[in-house]
């Protein structure tokens, strides 16, 4: 990336224009934490845990609701919507907390051949 390039970037992120600029923001960020690339401090671990537990806590709230006949409207799809948000982001923070591994990589080449002589 050349430097006007980069300058081009970061003014484009810096625009006044709300729909596309948010949108690309958000799927940078979801993409950027599915990665798994990114370094979290210890701080920010626990906060993604905290996020996930009221989420998981509010869908379990949400769909014992619905079964009980509390909800007026029961909607399957409405529970499936929760059900499939909630496993996103569990997704999302088992990659964040927990990322892969690395592939490990061989190296080949004129150090690996002597390797092998010997």
């Amino acid at each position: 990336m050349t430097l006007q390039q980069w300058e081009r970037d970061v003014i484009n992120r810096q625009r006044n224009i709300v729909f596309p600029d948010t949108n690309l923001n958000r799927g940078r960020f979801y993409r950027n934490i599915a990665s798994g690339k990114v370094i979290f401090s210890r701080g920010q671990k626990v906060s993604l845990g905290i996020m996930i537990t009221v989420y998981a806590i509010l869908s379990a709230l949400y769909i014992a609701a619905m079964i009980s006949g509390k909800g007026e409207y029961f909607l399957l799809g409405s529970t499936g919507i929760s059900v499939s948000g909630l496993f996103f982001w569990i997704y999302l923070t088992m990659n964040a907390l927990f990322p892969p591994k690395p592939e490990r990589k061989y190296r080949r080449g004129y150090r690996s051949s002597l390797k092998r002589q010997v």
